[in-house]
């Protein structure tokens, strides 16, 4: 019988905790539903029990309170790790006989001293915190790549990102896709990145969660050149936080664009870096404009980098199809947010072009009063942000 047992619907936190607990000699499994979970508990009677609240089959709570009414699992002890960060679920949690709370994002240092307590481990040795990495990224034209030194994540599989993985002998042991919508400028170098797991890395990949499941059915885009081997790992993503490793937290928020779309803020220890390549906010329901601004002002604020997307500018017509983003609230928006960096490249068909752009780009952040830097993209730049 394993010594942990883990209930939590989100696998990127379920491989995070088994990481952690293996570390410290720790037999784990883990299950992505609370369904059965109280039957598992009683039969496996384990040191310690993981249970997510919000989850398919069980909520964590009630399975705390049936699993705690009965006799022979007094002696596992409970911890509860929850989005959910109110008091009266906290409350709850201590009414039903759990042994600790922790809220999620947690900080990797408190779930390891929690679980130490529960079950009386040695406290390890107080390390001395590692000098977070430095952050490189590049702009590939119709997709980025951030670049830490154990963890690669590219955003979107546009054009550009071909010629990137064929450039690289290996890859870091682990590397995420994050895709913002599912359009063809968005997925034109997916295969490409079949190259991840067949150097060795694990690729995982989360994209927008939709009705039709679109995201499952791109996996065989990617396996196909390997014959069907080495499926990457999916995650359909909502608007919310994520894990993606430790110490390497993620947020989503669903942006205005056709279709369902998301822009990704990935936070390095200190240092933010936002992909949003498609957004646009409508001038003509100011109520509602605004309560979007102060979104997005959140989202974006004090990112160390910003890649953002537009079509056109407010001075010139709409264009046809597709998102309708103007650079100009773009640029505006990010200097007041008080990004340290702004990126800014041309979707398909957009007026003025990268070429057209720059020369105007600067002038009008100085204009502001801001200090922010400030670019046109074309594909091919290179970035180093420092913590």
């Amino acid at each position: 019988m394993s010594d942990v047992l883990i209930f939590d619907d989100d696998p990127a936190v379920a491989d995070l905790l088994s990481g952690l607990l293996h570390a410290r000699g720790l037999s784990v499994d883990a299950y992505t539903s609370g369904a059965g979970v109280v039957q598992t508990a009683l039969d496996s009677r384990p040191k310690l029990l993981i249970l997510d609240v919000m989850m398919p089959g069980m909520d964590g709570l009630t399975a705390c309170r049936m699993i705690r009414a009965n006799a022979a699992a007094s002696r596992v002890k409970i911890l509860i790790l929850t989005a959910k960060r109110f008091a009266e679920d906290r409350a709850a949690a201590q009414r039903y006989g759990a042994d600790a709370f922790l809220a999620k994002p947690f900080q990797v240092s408190e779930l390891e001293r929690t679980i130490e307590k529960l079950l009386g481990l040695p406290v390890a040795p107080e390390a001395p915190a590692p000098k977070a990495p430095d952050l490189r990224a590049s702009f590939l034209g119709g997709a980025a790549v951030l670049k830490a030194d154990s963890l690669w994540i590219f955003c979107d599989a546009g054009a550009g990102l071909a010629r990137f993985v064929a450039a690289q002998s290996a890859f870091p042991p682990e590397c995420w896709l994050l895709l913002s919508r599912y359009e063809p400028a968005a997925l034109a170098d997916l295969e490409s990145l079949s190259a991840v797991p067949a150097k060795g890395s694990r690729l995982k990949i989360m994209g927008p969660d939709d009705p039709e499941g679109t995201l499952q059915r791109l996996a065989p885009r990617l396996t196909r050149p390997l014959g069907g081997r080495a499926t990457p790992l999916l995650y359909p993503q909502r608007e919310g936080e994520f894990i993606l490793a430790p110490g390497v937290q993620g947020k989503a928020l669903y942006t205005q664009h056709p279709g369902p779309t998301l822009a990704y803020r990935v936070n390095f220890g200190g240092l933010g870096a936002v992909w949003c390549p498609a957004h646009e906010i409508s001038s003509e329901a100011a109520a509602w404009r605004g309560h979007e601004m102060n979104k997005f002002r959140d989202f974006f604020g004090g990112a160390g980098l910003l890649f953002h997307g537009y079509r056109r500018s407010v001075l010139g017509p709409a264009p046809a199809g597709g998102g309708r983003g103007a650079w100009e609230p773009a640029a505006d928006l990010a200097l007041e947010s008080k990004v340290r960096r702004l990126a800014l490249f041309a979707l398909d068909g957009a007026k003025p072009t990268t070429q057209e752009l720059s020369p105007i780009l600067a002038p009008r952040v100085a204009a502001r009063g801001g200090t922010m830097q400030a670019q046109a993209c074309g594909g091919g730049e290179e970035f180093f942000l420092y913590f």
